[in-house]
Order: C-alpha cells, then sequence, then structure tokens
C-alpha cells in the first residue's frame, strides 16, 4: 500500500468565517446528548465495514472496572444524508468522509454548532485507509473524547469550589475537591474522611461515596497493587460500615484492580480501578482510587471514588467520581 502522510490539524474555531463583532454576538446552544454518547457520521455502508469496525473496537470497549459489562461510549450512528440540524448540537461528534481522490486528514474542531461540543473529522481514500487512520491514532482519539467528558463535569462542578464541603476539606487535609453540599460526613478521624450522597431514581438508591486517607510514605512498594488494597482495606474496615451489624467495607479478592499512572497537572498519580463489596451484607460496587506522594510532608495521599447503584449501568456515576477526584488543587 502507499504510503500516505497522515495531515493532523486542531482548529479551535467554528466553521465558518465571521467577523470580530459576530463572534462576540455568537452565541451557541448547548450540547445535546447524555453523557457518553458518541455520534458516528458515516454511511452505512462504511460503518458496516473496516471503519466501523475499528470505531467499535476503540469506543465499544469494555470499561475495566465495572461489575458488569459496559462500552467506553455509547455509538450511535446516522449517514451523512441524515445528518440534519437535530444532531448538529450533539456533545461528541466522529465525522468520517471517504472520498476516493482525497489525501488522510484527521481534524479536530471545539464548539462548532454547540458549546463544549468536540468533532473529529477523519478525511481518507478509501474504507481501509480510513479504518488504518482510526486505528493507528486509537489513544490520541480515546483521551481527546474521555478528557473532554472529564471536563465538561469538572466546569459542571466548579461552583463548588468554595462549598463548605471544599473548605473543611482543605482545612484537614491541605488540599481541595469541589465537592457539592450534598455530600455528607459518614466517618471520620485525623487522617480518615468518608462522604457520602446518597439519592434515589425511580425509587432506587444510588450512592457516590468519597473517601481521603493519609498515612506515612515509606517506600515504592507504597505503590504495589497489593499494597494499595491491603491499605484501603485496612481503612474501610475499621470506617466504611453497612447497614447490618458487623459489615463494613471491602476490595475483591477474586478482582485484581488495573492499575496505571496518570499524570495531573505535573503531579504523578497511581490510579487503581476496582471492585468493593460490603462484607456480611448484600452491597458491592466499582471504586477509582487515586494515590499520590506529598513530598514535602512526606505522605501518601490517596482520594477514593466509588459507586453504589444496582438498578443502574454505573458507568457515567464513576466517570462523575473521577472527574471530582481530578479536580484537586493542593
Amino acid at each position: 500500500m502507499k504510503t500516505v502522510k497522515i495531515l493532523f490539524i486542531v482548529l479551535i474555531t467554528s466553521l465558518t468565517f465571521v467577523s470580530c463583532d459576530e463572534m462576540n454576538e455568537r452565541v451557541l446552544p448547548s450540547a445535546t446528548g447524555k453523557a457518553g454518547d458518541l455520534l458516528i457520521v458515516t454511511d452505512s455502508l462504511y460503518y458496516n465495514n473496516q471503519t466501523g469496525d475499528a470505531i467499535k473496537q476503540i469506543f465499544s470497549q469494555e470499561q475495566v472496572g465495572l461489575p458488569q459489562r459496559e462500552p467506553l461510549f455509547s455509538l450511535i450512528q446516522v449517514p451523512h444524508r441524515s445528518f440534519a440540524r437535530l444532531f448538529h448540537p450533539m456533545r461528541n461528534i466522529i465525522m468520517i468522509n471517504i472520498e476516493k481522490e482525497s489525501s488522510i486528514k484527521l481534524t479536530v474542531r471545539k464548539e462548532v454548532w454547540s458549546a463544549s461540543q468536540l468533532v473529529v473529522t477523519i478525511t481518507a481514500p478509501s474504507d481501509e485507509i480510513a479504518a488504518e487512520t482510526i486505528s493507528k491514532n486509537a489513544g490520541v482519539l480515546l483521551d481527546y473524547f474521555n478528557n473532554k467528558e472529564i471536563t465538561r463535569l469538572q466546569a459542571k462542578h466548579r461552583v463548588n469550589a468554595n462549598s463548605k464541603n471544599a473548605q473543611y476539606i482543605h482545612d484537614k487535609f491541605g488540599l481541595r475537591l469541589n465537592l457539592d453540599e450534598l455530600y455528607i460526613v459518614a466517618a471520620e478521624s485525623e487522617d480518615f474522611l468518608w462522604m457520602r450522597k446518597d439519592k434515589t431514581a425511580g425509587g432506587h438508591q444510588i450512592i457516590q461515596g468519597i473517601m481521603i486517607y493519609t498515612y506515612p510514605y515509606i517506600s515504592d512498594s507504597t505503590f504495589e497493587i497489593a499494597n494499595l488494597v491491603e491499605k484501603r482495606n485496612s481503612y474501610t474496615r475499621k470506617y466504611v460500615e453497612g447497614a447490618n451489624e458487623g459489615s463494613y467495607m471491602l476490595s475483591y479478592k477474586e478482582y485484581v484492580p488495573i492499575q496505571k499512572e496518570i499524570s495531573l497537572n505535573g503531579v504523578y498519580l497511581n490510579e487503581l480501578r476496582g471492585l468493593w463489596h460490603m462484607h456480611r451484607d448484600f452491597m458491592g460496587g466499582p471504586f477509582i482510587n487515586y494515590s499520590l506522594v506529598d513530598e514535602k510532608n512526606n505522605r501518601v495521599i490517596t482520594i477514593d471514588g466509588y459507586v453504589y447503584s444496582p438498578k443502574f449501568d454505573k458507568r457515567e456515576f464513576l466517570r462523575e467520581q473521577e472527574a471530582l477526584i481530578k479536580s484537586i488543587t493542593f
């Protein structure tokens, strides 16, 4: 196959050229679609062929650390002829253009038809080359849409930057999280804080919790999965009680959490995604756990978010906990 150079362009402006005065007056509508929705605009001929397979392999892969199968994104496909105004404000869009005489081009644009929107356009001369382009840029594409969803959630919670909960966490641990006022303190000690938010939907219970704990930093072995899980269990066993007498939270032994290292504003965090259950009670769900070294105070700080929603999908509830934790500032 002839090697074709990929042209990668990031555009921040809209599709049309407007004057400064017109741009100042332009007010974009809110983005539509549910969190995690991804609209694929391409003809069915290609969506049901190599191009679609490449997209599904990336965005329909299973989200790790959930008790049941949920894809990373919920895909919606429409052909170009059906891409009417109704779909224009969708929050996340990938447009695939197959043009025989075209060169390969991957373009990223923000706020084209709606506020906080992200639109990626891929142009290629054939179905095969489009699929190859998508696969080669899999990590970048996934990061774009994942990070955009996190950014939207953080913008939503930014109003809580000076909340009573944010101030309380700051006074106790010397860090800030944009936690809303619906979270209540469930248990705490000098080096531990458990806050939870309870709500119902259709009569079914939903719980989102945040735990923060600190302990002395001894060595890099602290960040081995087994040690991080055992440290989590030591705190939840002691402080996170269930409804039944003698019940408490533990991580599932049968599920080894998925670990990776991320960089957040120049700070390295160790991420764990795993499953928890309530010993001697019928409760469980996913958790996401971030640990870092506070070198100034020679301590490890861990912030843990978990979800309980037995009647609902958990992907977006957990993504909200991830966004909250990643709003951390010192």
